[in-house]
């Protein structure tokens, strides 16, 4: 498990089955009865102290989860839909996904869970939560889960801090440096990947035989990578040729605003495909999670409109959406997202570099 890559700034959790054992407990008359561990508590004043946002979101809005909200930094209350809160405190709070870690142990977790950069879930989740989470604690709920957590988050956490305190700044870039080779010799000892990206780069040729294009989506760094990789085929990369016509949907604000605005940001890439992609055109989407949901609609567009799709993107684990609608996954062998970034370039470059070559070959021989 990689954590401080992608440093977590704050901490979520459901409610029933991980503060509490998930059970319900009464009086006899009316009143129901449900019961914290202290050592849960301390860790949430611990991680709080630590400077990590705490928070619960629960399906259930009762007077016992409205009590245990009060002491949280943020809380939603009667919400089923979990992944939608988490996305909302996201943009909230101004934190990325990947730095924020959400437990569960039930099948309303699970959308959230899949979201988020660190999903845990207790020893006695249910079996479907426990096939897609990161981290299955030893503990069960309501037996002090969060304070497993935060033991897991603070030996992590220190022993890399130290690590990095005592590393002189040539050693860090030594360090860095040696990460990317090792990465970057795993892609060239898997023959498996080599050949999608083999694949992937007929399907573009042939796509350009066509008279398709190639269109390119990402978020952040990797909406940077879609623009870069667009303009080496647009422009030139080593020959002088025609120009080949490849689009990132990152680059019209007007566009992007007024359907973040007008719809849903989730929308902002999914839209654009299904206004100018056409069957036969090939969509490469850039998610070093494979989790971005207007990815995930852009694919689902896409494969709707008969474009070939092609992820690229870092470590698959647990069951991503994304997938069912892919048609060449370009699995980067890292979960520290820097390294998967800089391998997706060298990929890119060298996809930009066969497709110029090969078509450059084929015209001049025609």
């Amino acid at each position: 498990m990689t954590v401080t890559k992608n440093k977590i700034r704050a901490v979520l959790f459901d409610i029933d089955g991980v503060i509490t054992d998930g059970k319900k407990y009464t009086d006899g008359i009316s009143k129901e009865i449900k019961s914290v561990s202290y050592k849960d508590l301390d860790a949430i004043k611990s991680l709080q102290d630590d400077g990590i946002l705490v928070g619960c979101i629960s399906g259930e809005d009762t007077p016992f989860s409205r009590n245990l909200a009060e002491s949280l930094d943020f809380y939603s209350l009667g919400e089923k839909n979990k992944k939608k809160v988490l996305e909302h405190f996201e943009r909230k709070y101004r934190i990325e996904r990947e730095q924020i870690c959400y437990t569960g142990d039930g099948k309303y977790d699970i959308g959230a869970l899949e979201y988020a950069g660190l999903s845990v879930c207790p020893k006695d989740a249910v079996y479907e939560v426990k096939l897609i989470v990161d981290l299955i604690l030893d503990t069960a709920g309501g037996q002090g889960c969060i304070a497993e957590l935060y033991t897991k988050l603070s030996k992590i956490n220190d022993k890399e801090r130290e690590l990095e305190n005592n590393m002189k700044v040539s050693d860090i870039v030594r360090d860095r440096i040696s990460t990317h080779c090792h990465v970057s010799g795993q892609i060239l000892e898997d023959e498996s990947l080599l050949g999608v990206i083999s694949e992937v780069c007929g399907e573009i040729i042939s796509s350009y035989k066509r008279g398709g294009q190639l269109l390119l989506c990402g978020n952040g760094g990797s909406a940077a990578d879609a623009q870069h990789l667009a303009a080496e085929l647009v422009g030139r990369f080593y020959l002088e040729r025609k120009a080949y016509a490849a689009e990132a949907l990152s680059v019209n604000t007007s566009v992007l605003t007024s359907l973040a605005n007008d719809y849903d940001y989730n929308m902002i890439f999914a839209r654009q495909v299904e206004a100018k992609g056409r069957a036969g055109d090939v969509l490469i989407g850039i998610t070093t999670s494979g989790k971005s949901e207007n990815i995930v609609r852009a694919f689902r567009q896409a494969k709707s409109d008969g474009l070939i799709t092609v992820l690229m993107t870092g470590n698959i684990s647990g069951r991503l959406p994304v997938l069912e609608d892919t048609d060449y996954v370009v699995a980067v062998p890292s979960d520290d997202t820097p390294r998967i970034q800089e391998c997706h370039i060298l990929i890119g470059h060298i996809i930009c570099e066969i497709i110029e070559s090969k078509l450059t070959e084929e015209s001049r021989n025609e």
